[in-house]
């Protein structure tokens, strides 16, 4: 039944029991729910009631009344929900679909009350010159101009970043994972007309590797290094190489490899392996490495879905995150992974470190998921077009990938995810954070204490 309940809302639930314990009931009635949700001075519930100059201390001594009237059984060990409780938690569940909102807040609970038939409660208030239907329309509207809206993500407007691809193209290079196919591919520029690397010198340079498990999946789909050389040797212009200007890589080498590496960081490797070029030419759809393919009629999905599931049956933190991140994007609507869906896989994960600081500082899946979805908007339908990642969000892969590689690891993992978001202080992440009354210093500190020795 609370599935869909907002922590707050749990918390008003486990309140009405300790005040029906306390009133020696057997049963929670509507008005133990009232009694709760009078608790938070500064909610918009007691804000109504202050509009209407009624005092909340009166309104309290009222219902206390009102359950003074209900029978008693001495002493009271167990509490069930009356049904008329039980109607309201059902209501509360279409009232939020109607505001908008994916889960139960305090307020939809006092919403629902209202609605309940023959509410002494009611008859009290309008004694007192409240006219509680007014009261319901005044709250919906308030609420209703509250409601999440379907937006374009607001991180996916920022101008992309100048890479330095000099320095992560070297980084790539320098990697013992990828330094032989690098050292070969360009030893295979003297035996040609060439001077610039481009995707096919880099493709034969894999292929070459024939004792590579990469280099079996391949074969398996028709693609050795005859038969890439043989049909090499049928291009006769390298136009599908260049772009507009020449550097050390031909323009569409480059973009493979800087998609490799955008490939890497997702998956929270710290290096990158043949495997990722490979995927890195197929996402590219362009350049000879590509053309050959499409000549050879290789199944692109079957090759893809072939090289990463080795790769994903890894027990790989990051890329586990990313899953969830991404299962987020559909859940709501959207196509775009932002900076603050990166911090709700890192909550939904549960296990890491990062996770910890986080629930120890009271972040917890339902209320980041109504903040995230306040902040972001929602779409009606499920989403299930291409997932893609906001510029923000690639910046936060980067800054933990480099984070990482500083550290010598092996591969990223969710307290390095954790660090970058801190470090983009203007990010949704961090906004939604803000709502949630958490900063930056406390992750910090909370990480620090947790990771003795590791330097933030």
């Amino acid at each position: 039944m609370f599935e869909k309940f907002t922590e707050k809302a749990i918390d008003v639930v486990k309140s009405a029991q300790i005040h029906a314990i306390e009133f020696n009931h057997e049963k929670i009635y509507p008005e133990h729910l009232l009694l709760s949700l009078l608790n938070d001075t500064n909610s918009l519930i007691v804000k109504t009631f202050s509009i209407h100059k009624l005092k909340i201390d009166d309104l309290k001594k009222d219902i206390e009344e009102l359950l003074n009237k209900r029978a008693v059984v001495k002493p009271v060990e167990f509490v069930v929900f009356s049904d008329s409780s039980k109607d309201i938690f059902n209501r509360t569940l279409e009232i939020a679909r109607v505001l908008g909102n994916s889960y139960v807040k305090p307020e939809h609970i006092f919403l629902a009350i209202w609605e309940c038939p023959k509410l002494e409660l009611t008859a009290v208030l309008e004694e007192k010159g409240i006219d509680v239907d007014k009261m319901k329309a005044m709250f919906y509207n308030v609420l209703s101009a509250n409601k999440p809206k379907k937006i374009k993500h607001p991180e996916v407007i920022e101008k992309r970043r100048r890479n330095d691809k000099t320095d992560s193209i070297i980084s790539l290079i320098e990697s013992s994972d990828s330094s032989k196919i690098f050292d070969r591919a360009i030893a295979k520029l003297s035996t040609s007309n060439y001077e610039i690397l481009g995707s096919e010198q880099i493709m034969q340079s894999i292929l070459e590797d024939t004792e590579s498990e990469l280099s079996k999946t391949l074969s398996e789909f028709g693609i050795n290094a005859e038969i890439f050389a043989a049909k090499l040797q049928e291009v006769s212009s390298r136009q599908a190489e260049f772009g507009d200007k020449q550097i050390i890589f031909t323009p569409n080498a480059l973009k493979i490899l800087m998609t490799a590496l955008d490939i890497v960081r997702e998956e929270g490797n710290a290096s990158i392996l043949p495997e990722h070029i490979i995927l890195g030419i197929l996402k590219s759809k362009k350049g000879i490495a590509y053309n050959i393919l499409k000549e050879l009629n290789v199944n692109e999905y079957l090759l893809e879905e072939k090289i990463l599931q080795p790769i994903e049956k890894q027990k790989n933190e990051t890329l586990f995150i990313m899953r969830l991140a991404k299962q987020e994007a559909r859940r709501i609507g959207n196509s775009v992974v932002g900076s603050e869906l990166i911090l709700l896989g890192i909550v939904l994960e549960a296990n890491s470190v990062a996770a910890e600081v986080l629930r120890d500082l009271g972040v917890i899946v339902k209320d980041a998921r109504e903040v995230i979805e306040e902040l972001i908007g929602t779409n009606d339908e499920y989403g299930s077009s291409e997932i893609t990642f906001s510029q923000r969000a690639k910046l936060i892969l980067e800054d933990a990938w480099n984070i990482a590689k500083a550290q010598n690891k092996k591969k990223t993992t969710a307290d390095d995810l954790l660090i970058a978001i801190c470090n983009q202080p203007d990010s949704v992440a961090m906004k939604a954070l803000s709502k949630l009354g958490v900063d930056a210093l406390e992750i910090r500190q909370g990480l620090k204490n947790r990771l003795e020795g590791f330097r933030i």
